[in-house]
């Protein structure tokens, strides 16, 4: 039987998500809209990676 992977990656995935979110209010609270849409475009790209992941993971049947 093959060995599974951990999932503490999405647990990482997960929290580094929502600092980014916590991270977009402050910037429009500051009034950094530049800085806001660099939050939103970074907190896109943590759901790709993520959904990437738990693909392969689906896939090669570690989860």
């Amino acid at each position: 039987m093959e060995q599974k992977k951990s999932k503490a990656i999405f647990a990482l995935l997960a929290v580094i998500a929502v600092l980014t979110m916590i991270a977009f209010s402050v910037f429009i609270a500051e009034a950094m809209p530049f800085m806001a849409i660099l939050s939103v475009i970074v907190f896109i790209a943590i759901f790709g990676a993520g959904f990437t992941l738990k693909k392969k993971y689906r896939e090669n049947g570690w989860l």
